[in-house]
């Protein structure tokens, strides 16, 4: 489960930052009527908008009818859905909460939903929530005027901090406080990316150290990269998938590991296996560039891994892409790997063999001699605590 969802507060106070905004939104609901424009949450991706509202209604007892922007590009499912719950009572006799997420993104392709949308805003008999990156948008000035706009700002590197240290107090997780306020630092101020990054580097692993975020890079590269997955499986076009993998700049075998960590996630059934047969005849490729040294078939495995699989039919509406297994495991096993490289200089300066070597070939024999003189072995090749901890089998 992710932890962004796991650790999603259950009631409005709980929420991290933004607390003027936080503070306008329980006033409105407190002494909701419908004679009260409905809302407009505004503010960057992971200011925590559409976690307040969903904290909201349960912190009143509403119940949530939620929408995002795959859903709202249909006339007909907004009208048959959303329309009928705006004007008609609960069975229990509580307000319905309607929330219509990313309203943005709905209006950049839109199929009729606005106009269905709009006379739901309008009219509604229901408390009703939009959220949207920016409320002068263009596109959003048919709607603006009938909400109230409420902004939710970046959320400050030190709140950010506070939460990631009680997740990892809950999960049992050990860690540097330096190396949490730089991850936090990291994400400009989008909470719910801190704690993605905080899920990949520390499952698997006992301690969240400054080492551990070098396995992520560059918050904006990691960003750039989720943006090309989501072109690929969503938009359905040749060039706007290959446009999309040579935007985020990835080297092309890692960028097949994002693919093939996230396929499973947005196909199913026939749509799976034919996303993977793409996959599969780009790893054909990929092989014969390393074995042939013909990086002209380079263009046949970026082709293939991207507009061949983004022209497969995947799942409407929002997926949660993950890194790559293979990464958090490197991430997790970066200490260990470290110690065998030190250990391996140390002995194979006295028995003048290269690094390689002694971690091939001797390291079993290395193990079994520690074993009948630990002291006597540490001594004499100068090992520290982490390094004989290796050598008898223990974690360093």
């Amino acid at each position: 489960m992710q932890w962004s969802q796991k650790y999603d507060p259950k009631n409005i106070d709980g929420i991290a930052g933004n607390p003027s905004a936080v503070k306008a939104l329980k006033t409105w609901a407190s002494d909701w009527n419908y004679k009260k424009k409905p809302l407009l949450l505004v503010g960057t991706p992971g200011t925590t908008k559409t976690t307040s509202t969903l904290a909201l209604a349960q912190t009143f007892e509403w119940e949530l009818l939620e929408m995002n922007s795959s859903d709202l590009r249909n006339k007909k499912n907004i009208e048959r859905i959303a329309g009928l719950a705006s004007v008609s009572a609960t069975f229990s006799g509580n307000k319905r909460l309607i929330l219509f997420d990313e309203v943005d993104g709905m209006f950049r392709q839109d199929f009729g939903g606005s106009r269905a949308v709009l006379e739901i805003v309008k009219h509604s008999r229901n408390p009703v929530i939009l959220t949207a990156n920016d409320a002068y948008a263009k596109n959003l000035a048919s709607i603006r005027k009938y909400c109230e706009v409420i902004k939710f700002k970046k959320i400050h590197y030190s709140t950010i901090k506070n939460r990631l240290a009680q997740i990892c107090d809950s999960e049992g997780i050990q860690y540097d406080e330096t190396a949490l306020l730089e991850l936090a630092k990291r994400q400009s101020g989008d909470l719910k990316a801190a704690i993605n990054d905080l899920q990949a580097i520390a499952q698997g692993s006992e301690k969240v150290s400054i080492s551990s975020l070098e396995v992520l890079g560059a918050r904006d590269k990691t960003e750039s990269i989720f943006n090309a997955l989501r072109t690929i499986f969503k938009k359905k076009s040749f060039g706007e998938a290959r446009e999309a993998f040579d935007e985020c700049e990835e080297n092309p075998d890692l960028f097949m590991h994002w693919i093939d960590e996230n396929i499973p996630r947005e196909y199913q059934g026939e749509a799976l296996a034919k996303a993977f047969e793409h996959l599969a005849k780009a790893s054909l490729y990929a092989g014969r560039i390393t074995r042939r040294q013909n990086w002209k078939l380079m263009k046949y495995q970026i082709a293939l891994m991207s507009s061949g699989v983004s022209l497969v039919d995947s799942s409407e509406g929002y997926t949660q892409y993950q890194f790559p297994s293979f990464i958090r495991k490197l991430g997790a096993s970066r200490g260990k790997r470290a110690t065998q490289k030190s250990l391996a200089d140390k002995v194979g300066k006295r028995i003048h063999a290269g690094r390689k070597e002694v971690i091939q070939f001797y390291l079993p024999f290395l193990r079994e001699l520690f074993k009948k003189d630990p002291q006597g072995f540490a001594e004499l090749f100068k090992l520290d605590e982490k390094e004989s901890a290796l050598l008898s089998d223990q974690n360093p």
